[in-house]
């Protein structure tokens, strides 16, 4: 599975692998549903996780406490991120990938 961040705006956003995907697949499995939307703005926005070929799923945004999950067939479905504990735990699987810089802001922005 790679991570993409979303964070730029009309420029590429850094795209990273993320190795092994089945921790990622259990603590998604963990979720519950959520009424939130996905934040949208200017500068960082969250995590697009973007599964291999045999993956249940075809999208998974991490942003700001709430997971949209995008399946094979094209449905969506909400989860809350509680604490943002799978954007955080996202962002310490990928950090050894991630600019320096870029990966301080990333962990600014979370509470």
């Amino acid at each position: 599975m790679d991570v993409q961040i979303d964070v730029f705006s009309g420029r590429p956003n850094p795209t990273v692998r993320l190795g092994p995907a089945a921790e990622f697949v259990q603590r998604l499995a963990g979720l519950r549903p959520s009424a939130g939307r996905p934040r949208d703005g200017l500068g960082y926005r969250g995590l697009y996780v973007l599964p291999d070929p045999d993956s249940p799923f075809t999208e998974v945004f991490v942003s700001g406490g709430v997971v949209l999950v995008r399946d094979l067939t094209g449905n969506e479905r909400l989860l809350a991120d509680p604490g943002r504990e799978l954007e955080r735990w996202l962002i310490d699987a990928i950090s050894s990938e991630v600019e320096p810089d870029l990966l301080a802001s990333l962990h600014d922005d979370l509470p």
